[in-house]
């Protein structure tokens, strides 16, 4: 398989055009896009820039505002809910993000409701943004549409619910939990697609419920898997109560597939709170560094902490981001759509 090799701010300044083509403000156009490519750098390709055709189609579907911001709803004391107005996913969360950490910071924890969006994009993103504040961070995803088969089930039933906790550390990037509820998140079965791989064994079954790895079983009816069976799926649950009822998000769409019902709950807690917050990162970097200690397992190269795949993934991919020539045909499919002159596309150098 080929892959297209791109400069960073080359795939960012694309998505900026794009965004701002289908009637996106300038600033949203460049939240959007720098979010995207941050998770390609991160190495997290299954939320990056090849979910620039997903955007642009939902705001010709109306189901994104392109030129929509998110607002404050309410607020109490330690406690706030913020809208997304149904634009782009990314604003919204740094929004609800921001209201955390100010709300921690006066209160030494809090908790923000986020209602009416559309995908956050990487949801690490946001704890990682929290944790550079000096605040640990959780963010809970609920209500998303069902893709997913409940444990013991056969239907689909769940979305893939992710979750994401950050913690800062002395000297170094947070420590960073990211990840979905299901074996697999649904954009590694868009990115294992676009690159002609299978997927890992029990993460999927096809229409009729039996085992597969073909990207293709799972878009031909087929679902997600839960990861770690009964323990995955009861994560899922307690997610969707916490992101959605908790919320009160389910009041924002139509029927119980209505990806407009999804909320979020982001929780911070300013690392001060106990006590100072030196201390706390320091205490931090003894626990990251006791376990990367730990003499490796016969076949392992060395123990790694939460985030530092991100971490890695972002000195390896800084000269540039591959691309499937699947993923770049049908961003610049995309570009030509909405309008893009065909100067506008950065000039690729082919890989092997």
């Amino acid at each position: 398989m080929q892959v297209l090799r791109f400069q960073p701010d080359a795939l960012r300044n694309l998505g900026e055009q794009i965004f701002a083509a289908v009637g996106a403000p300038d600033d949203i156009s460049r939240i959007v896009a720098t979010s995207l490519v941050a998770a390609n750098l991160a190495g997290h390709d299954s939320h990056g820039v090849l979910r620039i055709p997903q955007y642009v189609n939902q705001v010709r579907e109306k189901g994104l505002d392109p030129a929509a911001r998110p607002r404050v709803l309410s607020a109490r004391q330690a406690t706030a809910l913020v809208s997304g107005e149904l634009g782009f996913g990314q604003p919204a969360g740094l929004l609800a993000t921001d209201e955390a950490v100010r709300l921690a910071r006066e209160y030494g924890v809090a908790a923000v409701g986020l209602v009416r969006i559309n995908h956050l994009g990487r949801v690490g993103e946001y704890v990682e943004q929290a944790a550079a504040a000096g605040c640990a961070a959780m963010v809970w995803l609920g209500g998303l549409k069902a893709v997913a088969v409940p444990y013991g089930g056969s239907r689909r039933a769940l979305g893939t619910n992710p979750l994401a906790f950050g913690v800062p550390v002395l000297g170094e990037d947070p420590a960073v939990l990211d990840f979905a509820t299901t074996a697999v998140a649904a954009g590694k079965i868009m990115a294992a697609r676009a690159a002609k791989k299978p997927l890992p064994p029990g993460s999927i079954v096809d229409a009729h419920g039996q085992p597969a790895t073909d990207p293709e079983a799972f878009l031909n009816g087929g679902a997600l898997l839960p990861f770690g069976g009964h323990k995955g799926y009861a994560l899922a649950v307690l997610i969707e109560l916490l992101g959605q009822a908790l919320t009160g998000a389910e009041q924002y769409g139509g029927d119980a597939n209505d990806e407009r019902r999804s909320g979020a709950l982001f929780c911070a807690i300013d690392t001060a709170a106990f006590r100072p917050a030196g201390e706390t990162a320091a205490a931090a970097r003894r626990v990251v560094d006791r376990l990367r200690s730990n003499p490796p397992a016969q076949g392992v190269e060395r123990v790694r902490t939460p985030g530092e795949p991100e971490a890695q993934a972002r000195l390896a991919r800084a000269a540039g981001i591959d691309l499937p020539e699947e993923t770049w045909r049908s961003i610049t499919e995309t570009a030509a759509a909405a309008g893009c002159s065909p100067r506008d596309l950065p000039e690729p150098v082919a890989v092997t």
